[in-house]
């Protein structure tokens, strides 16, 4: 095991639940019956990662298994090319137990994915602020080292640039399109419940 390698924590029934509802938020191209049997191919944790973070997934790398070399095939790419770039990786016990659909397996590893998918967000939501709050000063030298360089360079530095405000406003947009989907859900919660107390005969 390295230093990254991470053995997915145990889960209380509460932290399961958040689990659930959380998976119920996200577009997946298939429908959700059983989820050990659903994410045993690591499909549909590849579309949840793409989900939030599409330009570190290529979902054509990821297809529809059935035999274990294959699941095996899928969740080695998710770990080396997608979970690695999020600052961390799941251990091979995870893995199989996974693609054995032992029960709670796939549960644990969708929470660490969750922390793992925030904190990626966050960070980069820091380092644009950071850069945007850097002193005048520190701008000023920047720009007369910017002037010195060739126009090529200066066409290099301006694609960065608008490629990087193409990510913050990437990861705006996927951030608003969460909270969407938590007030949709709270919003079916409450529906839900008031239906429950009115057949009760509580108003």
């Amino acid at each position: 095991m390295t230093n990254r390698d991470m053995d997915a924590p145990p889960l209380n029934e509460d932290e399961l639940n958040e689990i659930y509802n959380w998976v119920d938020t996200i577009p997946l191209s298939r429908p959700k019956r059983h989820i050990g049997r659903d994410f045993a191919d690591g499909v549909l944790m590849a579309e949840i990662v793409q989900h939030y973070i599409p330009r570190i997934v290529d979902i054509h790398n990821y297809s529809l298994a059935h035999s274990v070399q294959q699941k095996q095939y899928n969740w080695n790419t998710l770990n080396t090319k997608v979970f690695r770039k999020m600052g961390f990786q799941i251990t091979q016990k995870n893995i199989d137990a996974v693609i054995s659909v032992v029960p709670e397996a796939v549960e644990r590893i969708l929470k660490v994915v969750q922390v793992k998918i925030s904190m990626y967000l966050d960070n980069k939501e820091q380092n644009q602020i950071h850069q945007q709050e850097k002193p005048v000063e520190v701008q000023q030298n920047q720009n007369k080292v910017n002037n010195k360089q060739a126009p090529n360079n200066k066409s290099n530095e301006k694609d960065l640039i608008i490629q990087d405000q193409k990510e913050t406003i990437e990861i705006l947009e996927l951030k608003i399109q969460k909270l969407e989907q938590l007030v949709k859900l709270k919003d079916s919660k409450i529906q839900q419940l008031m239906q429950k107390l009115q057949q009760a005969g509580i108003k």
